[in-house]
């Protein structure tokens, strides 16, 4: 990895634990270049505007989430397996103490640019999709079995798990077991 991509992985490293921390309005390319020591010049030549940025953070998170959907997709677990792994991916921001970056980008969704709304429905709408589609499949198998739509569902275990990493910052982080126990239950019903 040569000089610039590694300043530009870094500035994105930074900015997306911040985003996590304090929300896209909490911070400024000020706090990227003091960790980093470097100008604010430096981040501006790779993301000119603080929206380039951001953009860039979910368009990131996209492509990861696509690779880790493809993979777990390409695995032979079970599909409680499968549903546990998802709850995983929440379990990182737990550890953490961080919201995801649904719970971040969804919360300031008013205040952020026009070019991060889109971004952010695309996110939520790839993450979510997902599930969806998952769960319908688990379901026509037998191997689900939860009252409404997939789509209903979907929403509920999404909801639960924003909202418990949401909880957890400010109470203890034990209770998101609790919560995945609890999403298990509703699907395996």
């Amino acid at each position: 990895m040569d000089a610039k991509t590694d300043t530009k992985k870094q500035i994105l490293d930074i900015a997306e634990n911040l985003l996590l921390d304090r929300g896209y309005n909490g911070f400024s390319y000020k706090d990227i270049s003091a960790a980093l020591n470097i100008k604010n010049a430096s981040i501006h030549y790779h993301f000119p505007k603080k929206t380039d940025l951001g953009v860039a953070i979910i368009q990131r998170a996209i492509h990861r989430f696509r690779k880790w959907a493809d993979d777990i997709n390409s695995k032979d677990f079970s599909n409680s397996k499968k549903l546990d792994a998802y709850c995983q991916l929440f379990k990182i921001f737990v550890d953490r103490r961080q919201v995801c970056l649904g719970g971040a980008l969804e919360t300031d969704f008013k205040t952020l640019p026009e070019e991060m709304q889109a971004a952010t429905r695309q996110f939520t709408a790839t993450v979510y999709q997902w599930l969806e589609s998952f769960l319908a499949v688990s379901k026509k198998k037998g191997d689900f079995n939860f009252p409404g739509t997939a789509k209903d569902q979907a929403l509920l275990i999404v909801a639960g798990l924003q909202g418990i990493i949401q909880i957890v910052r400010v109470t203890s982080p034990a209770i998101f077991d609790s919560t995945v126990k609890q999403i298990k239950r509703s699907v395996c019903a």
